[in-house]
């Protein structure tokens, strides 16, 4: 095995929560007496903290940006968290990991306490070792790198030679690069382009990938 860590996004990477996360944000604009913007703005909201995406993809001023990430997060932790679901093979993956003793991390721009919870609701828990989400307190300060740092810290003992990240947005890629860990990038996701891709070490169709990348079959 290559890698002695394995760290995982979690939107668009570990689970499938664009259902989820598309009826909350619908609901949010609902709530501030805005329109829904079209589906092609709509998709860059999956990746960046949420916060971020309503300044940024929707035009709202900080106060706005504030008041709809709390109509989000109120919807979404109420209705839209259990819209979601693990890609098919990933629990897989994770168990396979665990019996090769490879430290498993999820490094999510995602608030910390909602991704506990969906691992907690998906039976997971148990096959990730840390957790790193963004804290509540940062709305949209912390960024990637940050959040792959606390990972690694919180590991012990992983060189960031030792440790790939796996992902399926500019920002997992971005967060990589300047974070000085491998990218896999995840191309079942939501965003992964040209950049990614070569950006990457390894480019994965589907999780069935992932698994024949970390565990070859040998002829």
């Amino acid at each position: 095995m290559q890698y002695r860590a394995v760290l995982l996004d979690f939107d668009g990477t570990l689970v499938d929560t664009s259902e989820g996360i598309f009826h909350s944000i619908a609901v949010a604009f609902r709530k501030m007496g805005m329109p829904l913007p079209p589906k092609e703005i709509l998709r860059h909201f999956m990746g960046p903290p949420i916060y971020y995406s309503f300044q940024t993809f929707a035009g709202m001023d900080a106060q706005q940006a504030e008041l709809a990430t709390q109509f989000f997060r109120v919807d979404y932790e109420e209705d839209g968290v259990y819209r979601s679901k693990p890609y098919d093979g990933l629990p897989e993956l994770l168990r396979r990991l665990r019996e090769e003793n490879i430290k498993i991390g999820v490094a999510t721009l995602k608030p910390e306490k909602m991704a506990k919870l969906l691992l907690s609701r998906f039976g997971i828990s148990d096959l990730v070792d840390v957790c790193v989400g963004s804290r509540s307190d940062e709305m949209d300060s912390a960024t990637k790198a940050q959040i792959i740092d606390r990972v690694l810290e919180q590991l012990g003992e992983i060189s960031k030679q030792d440790a790939v990240l796996i992902g399926d947005t500019k920002y997992d890629r971005e967060g990589a690069q300047q974070a000085g860990v491998d990218f896999i990038a995840a191309a079942y996701g939501y965003g992964v382009g040209p950049e990614e891709e070569a950006a990457s070490v390894f480019v994965a169709r589907d999780t069935e990938a992932l698994l024949t990348f970390f565990f070859p079959i040998e002829l």
